[in-house]
């Protein structure tokens, strides 16, 4: 019994010191200097960017919030809830989402079987073509 606890713990300590040492070079292995980059006109200059470009985005390369055009919202209820998001699609919208409003099915999974009973946007406002669009729908009736 004592033979089998000493070999037990000598055991332990062995695989303690092997995990250790592993865990030692992972740490040794991350604390690596960061990569060397060349200037063009003068000496290497180490960068810890070097590795992924840092190009600042300028605001004329990043569209405005209002540089979305804006459309007129038809009015979608009673319609077949396949035909309204291809309204949608067609006009230029881009989010268009369904959500169910009956108990017994949660998820519009396709939609010609479904008819439009709300929508979030209201018909006749201007919307902007990337603002999503959510189609409250029923499978009943």
């Amino acid at each position: 019994m004592i033979a089998g606890l000493v070999a037990f713990c000598c055991t332990r300590a062995i695989l303690g010191a092997v995990i250790q040492s592993a865990n030692d070079s992972r740490a040794e292995s991350a604390r690596q200097p960061a990569p060397v980059v060349p200037m063009s006109d003068g000496p290497a200059v180490s960068s810890p960017a070097a590795t992924t470009p840092a190009v600042p985005p300028t605001s004329a390369a990043l569209p405005s919030p209002s540089a979305a055009a804006q459309l007129k919202m038809p009015n979608l209820v009673g319609e077949n809830a396949q035909v309204a998001y291809e309204t949608l699609t067609d006009m230029g919208f881009t989010k268009v989402t369904f959500g169910s409003q009956d108990d017994d099915d949660k998820v519009v999974l396709s939609p010609p079987n479904w008819t439009v009973t709300k929508q979030s946007a209201k018909a006749g406002a201007m919307v902007r073509t990337d603002k999503t669009i959510v189609l409250t729908c029923t499978k009943e009736g």
